[in-house]
């Protein structure tokens, strides 16, 4: 890059709002070396194109949160921020949905169209409201942050465009910004160590022994047992407000659960699945002898030797926990979960299937041919948990301070789908469900979690 574009490219980062001249100089060194950060058309990867095709079935939004106890500062913070942008250009870029091929358009973009501090008197109001918002494809940032500052607290809220990455893209990407921040804030260290590696689903290949790969790319089937079990809503037509109910269990509670099910074989997620599974017979009316199937998704960065290498990205896929029973109670029910889940584990392909199908397709076609073939074939399950898991205090911690709290919600689901997110921190797990809905949806949500919670807390 010559030194006038050099100066324009100062400039630029400047009219972004980044206020720090070192960083920018230390930005645009880190950007000479990666030419792919200055592209200003960028490929729709598959999982993007998978999850464009969902906005049929879901808003597309991902949500998060994570609580501080300390006031972040709000400079740093947003320094920090644009960094990440022009290491990811992907997230600062419109959606174009063509027919032929979507791709992402970089976009130009000023922070505070990002990141929003406020300091609010109703935490829970200003965060409820805040995740009952959507980013339109054509917006020039495909996620939004809002710090909501509170009695010397600090409550970080994401929500984003679910193209950009899943929950464990999103773990990856707040791992590298709470380092960042935390080498900019104490050490002085310019905030651009963020990951710029491929986003393709390939990638979960390329450290597998080459002749399990290759069977790997051969597994075209993706069976799904046939299940007609849904929550029992009032109706099933699409609402547009966005109602999110959830619960917390206390560490005291969950630890026992879990080891629970360490006596019986059981892993934290048969807990959880369990739990659904049981309360959701609860509030049904479904009988002991019914079969019922839940879908879980797996996170296929197991495949990978180090996922930091990879890009911020979606990379998961789904099993089925397929009971013939659901068991007499909470506890036989956790030991058929147990059971199917050590059944799936036997299969080495478990998550793989139909991953090659879908590529093909994408390829094969136009984008809007493959769109409504995919649709013909897709099954969106009725009743599903997304598990995050165990968050990492530590990697989450910014300038030494980690959080006391954390929340996870998925994209908001067009009735019948009941996808329940979890995870787990300081030795709590906290579940939520977001769902296009109405006030008798969130009463029927808010009976059924009162049921899981009694689950758990019953062992």
């Amino acid at each position: 890059m010559s030194c006038i574009n050099k100066e324009t490219e100062y400039l630029t980062l400047k009219s972004k709002g980044l206020t720090d001249d070192k960083v920018i100089y230390d930005l645009i060194a880190h950007k000479e070396k990666l030419p792919q950060l200055y592209k200003k058309k960028i490929p729709c990867e598959m999982y993007d194109k998978v999850n464009l095709m969902c906005r049929n079935y879901m808003d597309r939004m991902a949500r998060f949160e994570v609580d501080y106890d300390f006031i972040i500062d709000e400079e740093a913070f947003k320094n920090v921020a644009i960094c990440c942008l022009e290491c990811a250009p992907f997230m600062h870029s419109k959606v174009v949905n063509s027919p032929l091929s979507p791709y992402w358009r970089v976009s130009d973009y000023h922070i505070d169209q990002m990141v929003t501090f406020k300091e609010v008197q109703d935490v829970e109001k200003a965060r409820m409201e805040f995740f009952s918002r959507e980013i339109p494809l054509s917006s020039n940032v495909q996620m939004n942050i809002g710090v909501f500052l509170n009695n010397g607290k600090s409550y970080v809220c994401f929500i984003w465009n679910h193209m950009c990455f899943d929950g464990g893209g999103y773990k990856s990407f707040w791992c590298d910004f709470c380092k960042n921040y935390s080498d900019y804030v104490l050490r002085g260290i310019s905030p651009v160590n963020f990951s710029s590696g491929s986003r393709k689903y390939t990638e979960i290949y390329k450290d597998m022994d080459k002749a399990f790969a290759k069977k790997a790319k051969k597994q075209f089937a993706n069976v799904s047992p046939k299940d007609k079990h849904i929550l029992p809503f009032e109706n099933l037509n699409k609402e547009d407000s966005v109602v999110i109910v959830h619960r917390d269990i206390s560490e005291e509670k969950f630890s026992k659960a879990i080891d629970y099910a360490k006596s019986i074989g059981a892993t934290v997620n048969d807990v959880i699945v369990a739990a659904y599974i049981d309360a959701f017979a609860k509030v049904s009316g479904m009988t002991d002898d019914e079969s019922i199937n839940v879908t879980c998704a797996t996170d296929l960065r197991r495949h990978l030797k180090d996922p930091s290498t990879i890009g911020y990205t979606n990379h998961v896929s789904f099993s089925h926990c397929f009971l013939e029973e659901k068991g007499t109670d909470y506890k036989d029910t956790m030991k058929r979960v147990s059971e199917k889940t050590k059944e799936l584990k036997k299969d080495p392909f478990m998550g793989l299937h139909g991953l090659p199908l879908l590529n093909f397709a994408y390829k094969s076609m136009t984008y809007i041919q493959a769109e409504n073939a995919v649709k013909l074939f897709y099954n969106n399950p009725t009743l599903s948990v997304s598990n995050v898991g165990k968050i990492d205090t530590a990697a989450f911690s910014l300038a030494n301070n980690p959080p006391f709290s954390a929340f996870v919600a998925g994209a908001a689901k067009n009735k019948p789908c009941a996808v329940m997110t979890a995870l787990t921190i300081n030795g709590r797990l906290k579940a939520s469900m977001c769902l296009r809905g109405n006030e008798k949806d969130k009463e029927l949500l808010e009976r059924f979690f009162t049921e899981f919670k009694n689950s758990i807390e019953s062992i």
